[in-house]
């Protein structure tokens, strides 16, 4: 069946876009690009709060049928890589190389010397995609995406014990500076703490995020009231599925199984909620996390990122 492209259009495209993904999500439940919540976390936090790409309808495609019924879409996820989904019943290698040779054309960034370049996820199990990737000279690259996979029907790790720590959820709008101020040790340790601007706004995006709930928002706070570690959880009751999105434990907290512990308790409330499925993406540059979902989580596909590095043709 012939699809047509045409640019996002109104808010009522993305709340399309989401049920749109839900369905591709049930048919192939390990695809976990596609899920709603990494959807809406790239809106409300990649790009309000990292500003990683343009506005939602200035940088997403959706390709139609005549009756208006939706069989992909393309968006990126920062300035040089890109997401397409595609519903099962409407892949083809066709289809699927023309939206990579859209995203060439419309998402590619300026890379050095006057050439561009794209970053496209193939999983390791996916050949057409590879195939598709490989005859229009992308080159796979040795670094790995880890997407991990939990059936909460089955019995749960043993939680570790955490002496000293309080496993609870995120607090009120009082807590926002010490919970950003976790992030900022988690993710920037490395860096003078003088860079560290005080804003904490930032967290009102996150919060904004459609699947958001505080009692799956889980910390690990000091009797003190300071946060070490933190757990972001969002869960998609139609799907019945939900995505670790944020995840981290300030630096000097390491090594006291914080994240195991705050990820098992968010097993345990999500088995209320009637989830059965509990998703964490983690890249190869974030090893600590990885860790964690090693030891608590069942399953892993992995994908690996292609590029396309290439000289503009001038005409």
């Amino acid at each position: 069946m012939k699809l047509t492209m045409r640019p996002y259009q109104n808010e009522a495209d993305y709340w399309r876009i989401r049920n749109f993904l839900r369905e591709i999500f049930l048919h192939n439940e390990l695809d976990l690009n596609s899920h709603v919540a990494l959807l809406d976390h790239w809106r409300w936090h990649y790009i309000l709060t990292c500003q990683e790409t343009g506005p939602v309808d200035q940088v997403t495609s959706l390709w139609e049928t005549e009756s208006g019924q939706i069989g992909a879409v393309l968006h990126p996820i920062c300035h040089d890589e890109i997401h397409l989904h595609i519903h099962p019943q409407f892949r083809s290698p066709t289809l699927e190389d023309e939206i990579i040779a859209y995203a060439e054309e419309h998402h590619s960034d300026w890379y050095r010397d006057g050439q561009r370049i794209l970053y496209v996820l193939a999983f390791a199990d996916d050949p057409q995609r590879q195939e598709i990737l490989s005859q229009r000279g992308f080159v796979q690259r040795a670094a790995r995406d880890y997407h991990w996979w939990r059936d909460l029907n089955a019995p749960f790790p043993v939680a570790p014990v955490t002496p000293g720590y309080l496993i609870r959820s995120m607090g009120a709008e009082d807590e926002l500076p010490a919970r950003s101020w976790a992030s900022w040790r988690a993710f920037h340790a490395e860096e003078p703490d003088e860079n560290y601007d005080g804003d904490y706004s930032w967290y009102h995006n996150l919060q904004a995020a459609p699947l958001y709930r505080r009692d799956l928002d889980i910390v690990a706070a000091t009797p003190e009231g300071e946060i070490a570690a933190f757990c972001t959880i969002s869960y998609d009751d139609y799907t019945r599925s939900a995505v670790i999105v944020l995840e981290g434990t300030a630096a000097e907290h390491l090594n006291r199984n914080l994240g195991e512990a705050l990820v098992i308790e968010g097993m345990r409330r999500l088995e209320h909620l009637g989830c059965t499925c509990l998703f964490a993406l983690g890249s190869a540059y974030e090893e600590p996390s990885n860790a964690i979902y090693r030891s608590v989580m069942q399953g892993c596909r992995v994908a690996h990122p292609w590029t396309k590095i290439w000289v503009p043709d001038e005409g």
